[in-house]
């Protein structure tokens, strides 16, 4: 379930055309969708709980919470949460199960390798999540800094055996249960709970009753005895638009849909996407006629909704 990126740009297009307005090439429609699709994307917790707030109807097609809950499905997933042996934490789940690059590297037995082939450009449209082993045990104590040339990676510590960097993608925006061994609910608790936990033995959380705490995308669970079998439900980031394109015999841009990643938004949601970036167009091509027209109908369309 998604909106074409190719129906939404011509149809942006075609509007910009008939009142001759301008015109917005690819990779600026690109950026506005991705930043209009972020914005609509975020407002759909804020409308969500208005609506919890407002009276609702019985009728099958017209229910506010329903019909929000379900463009929010689009993004609701769960995943496992991988253990951390260095640090004593679960970190969240990646997109995918395998890894979208992988770079075998010889041990040059010192604290720096650089992974020339992944370059800035790698990742552009996702977070990227890196698993590294050193003869064939995870590492973690490194950073790195990726650029246009490669990713330089500094360990900590020179790691010893062969080394082989993974990078999977991440699309984590929002976290929502934690579940130990598929049926148990880890209860979630803020940090003063934390430490008054571990003060009290007698009540101290078991395997069976565990809690933990999310701070900084890393979940600490307790008892510590836990090290396995940990899924999280969360909501994901929508993947940025791409109208994507080859050129023609004369230089035009014709659509090219093997390299386009459509919108994930709700079908129901096409005419407030194009209407928003729209208004956005108006600002790229300084109409602003344009801007106060679209942004006029955005707000009677929302206080519509939201009535």
């Amino acid at each position: 379930m998604a909106i074409n990126v190719d129906t939404v740009y011509k149809t942006v297009l075609l509007i910009l055309n008939q009142q001759q307005r301008g015109y917005m090439t690819p990779d600026e429609f690109n950026k506005v969708g991705a930043q209009v699709q972020l914005n609509m994307f975020e407002n759909y917790a804020s409308d969500l709980n208005q609506q919890y707030r407002v009276p609702q109807n019985d009728t099958e097609y017209a229910n506010r919470v329903k019909n929000i809950d379900e463009k929010i499905d689009i993004f609701k997933k769960i995943g496992s949460a991988n253990y951390n042996t260095s640090g004593s934490y679960f970190t969240l789940p990646y997109a995918d199960n395998s890894p979208y690059f992988v770079e075998n590297e010889a041990n040059n037995g010192s604290n720096s390798y650089t992974v020339a082939g992944f370059t800035s450009n790698n990742n552009s449209n996702f977070d990227t999540k890196w698993r590294v082993t050193a003869g064939g045990t995870e590492v973690y104590n490194y950073t790195f800094t990726t650029s246009g040339t490669g990713t330089q990676f500094v360990f900590t510590n020179s790691p010893a055996g062969a080394m082989v960097f993974q990078a999977y993608s991440m699309d984590f925006y929002r976290i929502g249960t934690v579940i130990y061994n598929d049926t148990t609910e880890v209860q979630m608790i803020d940090r003063n709970e934390w430490y008054l936990i571990k003060k009290a033995p007698l009540v101290a959380p078991t395997t069976s009753q565990p809690v933990c705490l999310y701070e900084d995308q890393k979940i600490y669970i307790y008892p510590t005895s836990i090290v396995n079998s940990v899924q999280v439900s969360y909501i994901k980031k929508p993947s940025n638009p791409v109208w994507g394109y080859v050129s023609g015999a004369l230089g035009q841009y014709n659509y090219y849909e093997p390299s386009s990643t459509q919108f994930e938004l709700h079908p129901s949601e096409q005419t407030e996407l194009i209407l928003k970036i729209l208004m956005y167009a108006g600002v790229i091509i300084e109409d602003p006629n344009l801007v106060q027209i679209a942004a006029q109908k955005v707000q009677g369309d929302d206080l519509n909704e939201k009535s």
